[in-house]
């Protein structure tokens, strides 16, 4: 009470003074008490609104629940993210798509025409070498591993072994492990050379004459071959072909080897199913856009006939029929035939390089005899007969052709 009585009396005093600083008076100590309340109402209501605030935090809980039931809600959709890592993934799996269809495209852009192009260069250095080192008193054996080895000195891979062919021999000749074979005077020696670029073949062939009189020889195969290539296109039958070679061959008085023929070539593939005969009366086929042909004509002034009886087998090929093999050195040498000479024919010499030169003739053999690979035997016609050969490669474009082993093409 004594408070309220002093309150009175100041406020009586304090009325004519200003009524400004009563308000200001009035008005401070009312935000100091509005503070002081609110200070203590905040103390008082902070101390009873624990309780408050506990009965606030509990539906706060079921809130904090139904912030967690959301939660779950998520984890229910978390499914939803292996929605959006499918997302994802498909977005980078198509991105590799288009990474590996991109070497794809390249090798079209590259290929298959440039390919045979890069093998057919490939070919046209090795020739350039080998006319030079095939002279009289040259081994054969050393012919064979100097053009080999410049194909792989330019960058390219074996597509046969090279052939050394001479006199009446016509083609398969390969020179064996040791072999003594040398070029004599007067002798009439085939040089064919194979050079493979991402499985895309060069086949050329060339010959050399050490005598006298074998010029005609020489002329009625290459202008056969120039005939043939002369005549190649997309939809040209080949029989046609083949009668236009055995015109020719015969008009130089000579024959052509009926059972050798030019051969289609693709990739990875050496012999492929069409051929193009070298005498006439044979099937015809229309030939397409986009193939490829080695085009191979053989002159003889003997029976154009092979003689049958040449057991000499140096080039082979695999014929991965599944088998079980039973000798060791036979089993090591189809392991490494499977891994280097896969496509293509090889031959003795290259087995026995990587095992021993009697390893590789018994592994061999016990192959060839089980069916595991395809022989290709000396082919020849009769004794003192002279045979000649001439090849180049030929690619078949729009209503044209492209010879692939001929410089500038």
């Amino acid at each position: 009470m004594s408070k309220q009585t002093k309150s009175e009396s100041t406020q009586k005093a304090s009325k004519t003074k200003t009524t400004i600083e009563a308000k200001k008076a009035s008005s401070t100590p009312a935000k100091t008490t509005t503070t002081k309340t609110n200070t203590k109402s905040t103390v008082t209501k902070s101390s009873t609104k624990p309780t408050s605030t506990k009965s606030k935090t509990t539906p706060v809980k079921p809130t904090s629940k139904s912030s967690t039931k959301p939660t779950a809600t998520n984890s229910k959709t978390t499914p939803v993210k292996p929605t959006s890592k499918p997302d994802t993934k498909p977005t980078t799996t198509t991105i590799k798509k288009v990474v590996k269809k991109k070497p794809i495209g390249k090798a079209e852009d590259d290929g298959p025409l440039e390919y045979y192009l890069k093998a057919g260069q490939i070919s046209i250095k090795v020739k350039e070498l080998l006319r030079e080192k095939v002279k009289i008193g040259t081994s054969v054996l050393e012919i064979c591993e100097a053009g080999e080895a410049k194909i792989k000195e330019l960058g390219g891979n074996w597509a046969f072994p090279l052939n050394i062919s001479i006199n009446n021999i016509a083609a398969h000749y390969s020179a064996p492990p040791e072999d003594t074979l040398v070029i004599t005077e007067g002798d009439i020696v085939k040089v064919d050379c194979g050079v493979e670029i991402n499985g895309y073949v060069a086949d050329t062939a060339f010959t050399v004459s050490f005598g006298k009189g074998h010029q005609d020889l020489i002329k009625a195969s290459e202008e056969a071959t120039k005939a043939a290539i002369d005549l190649i296109r997309p939809g040209i039958i080949t029989d046609r072909i083949g009668t236009e070679i055995e015109d020719i061959i015969r008009s130089y008085d000579f024959r052509p080897i009926r059972e050798l023929s030019g051969h289609q070539l693709d990739q990875n593939i050496l012999h492929g199913p069409i051929t193009i005969p070298n005498v006439k009366g044979t099937k015809g086929i229309k030939l397409e856009e986009g193939q490829a042909f080695a085009i191979e004509t053989f002159a003889t002034n003997g029976t154009g006939k092979l003689v049958k009886g040449d057991t000499r087998c140096f080039i082979f090929q695999l014929n991965p029929i599944p088998m079980g093999i039973r000798l060791e050195s036979a089993r090591k040498a189809r392991k490494l035939i499977l891994e280097k000479y896969q496509y293509f024919p090889f031959t003795i010499r290259w087995i026995a390089n990587e095992l021993t030169i009697p390893t590789a003739k018994i592994a061999l053999k016990y192959l060839a005899d089980n069916m595991q690979l395809k022989r290709y035997p000396v082919l020849s016609d009769v004794k003192d007969s002279l045979v000649s050969q001439s090849e180049h490669t030929v690619y078949l474009t729009g209503n044209s052709r492209v010879i692939t082993t001929l410089p500038n093409q």
